[in-house]
């Protein structure tokens, strides 16, 4: 339930904001807590754990068709993205833990593995685009750092987040030794 209160109060600040850089960022910070518990709205709507309409990017492309938006956006496909990551990390990959496509059902799990991975993949790299789009580099990585804060307090309390941190530390640890 914070989640939804929080994409509503990210989607506000979004839209009487008006540019203003601390509300894009406030934006962007409270989507983005949204963002990692809003794949899971899918056992409230009925649609079967691990939906593939949540478990995706479909959320932060809707969000970005408008372009008042990118800050909500943004912050879902970072929020998302952690999200997923977790996925990646499931106690084991099968009926709960598999991705369900609309009408069809389970996709299996080597292609809920792949789909997470991919689609987790996409909604980081989306999210930090879009954040580079409507901030100045040092509002951006502000803004990065709170996503951060926000990202690591759900990933310690979630299942597969551990695993999921040590993934992200290695990724920036080969991004810093390589850049």
């Amino acid at each position: 339930m914070s989640g939804f209160l929080m994409l509503l109060a990210a989607i506000l600040l979004a839209l009487v904001g008006g540019g203003a850089a601390w509300l894009v960022a406030a934006s962007v910070v409270a989507a983005a807590w949204a963002g990692t518990t809003l794949p899971d709205l899918d056992l409230s709507l009925g649609l079967g754990h691990r939906s593939a309409l949540l478990h995706s990017v479909l959320p932060i492309a809707v969000a970005a068709a408008d372009r008042r938006f990118w800050p909500v956006a943004a912050g879902l496909g970072l929020g998302i993205g952690l999200h997923m990551a977790a996925d990646l990390f499931p106690n084991g990959m099968r009926g709960y833990a598999t991705i369900k496509l609309p009408l069809f059902g389970s996709i299996g799990a080597g292609a809920s593995y792949l789909w997470i991975a991919v689609n987790a993949g996409c909604a980081l790299v989306a999210g930090a685009w879009l954040l580079g789009r409507i901030a100045a580099p040092g509002l951006a990585g502000a803004t990065l750092v709170a996503v951060g804060v926000v990202g690591v307090a759900y990933l310690l309390r979630t299942d597969g987040g551990w695993w999921a941190l040590a993934l992200f530390a290695g990724l920036g640890w080969l991004a810093l030794r390589w850049g």
